[in-house]
């Protein structure tokens, strides 16, 4: 599909790796301002909160689908999703960027989305 994919794969490394290290620093700055379990009934009752709720967890439900799908161990895809849902697009990211860490020479992305070798 891609003339270069040794291109694409190092550009979406340094993308995902990049999300990943940006959402961590917003996290940590954004814990030193505020505590997120003493959340303002304003917030609360905001419908776009309780949207963005649903929004979360239906990409949660489909992430975790493939990550099963793909992966060899139950155990490993159950800490990937409880990753997933307690970190957000930190653990998201993070797992798409090893898996691209992980791709062999001349592996292209079709490799990071489908099922892993079972040997």
């Amino acid at each position: 599909m891609f003339k270069d994919d040794g291109k694409m794969v190092a550009g979406l490394k340094l993308l995902m790796g990049g999300m990943s290290l940006t959402m961590i620093c917003i996290v940590i700055a954004t814990c030193m301002k505020s505590d997120m379990f003493h959340l303002s009934p304003i917030v609360l009752n905001e419908p776009w909160f309780s949207t963005t709720l649903v929004d979360f967890y239906f990409n949660i439900t489909i992430l975790s689908a493939w990550v099963i799908y793909r992966e060899n161990s139950w155990l490993r895809s159950i800490a990937w999703i409880v990753g997933f849902i307690c970190l957000g697009s930190i653990a998201t990211t993070f797992y798409v960027f090893l898996q691209l860490l992980c791709l062999k020479s001349g592996q292209g992305l079709e490799a990071v989305l489908l099922r892993k070798d079972k040997n």
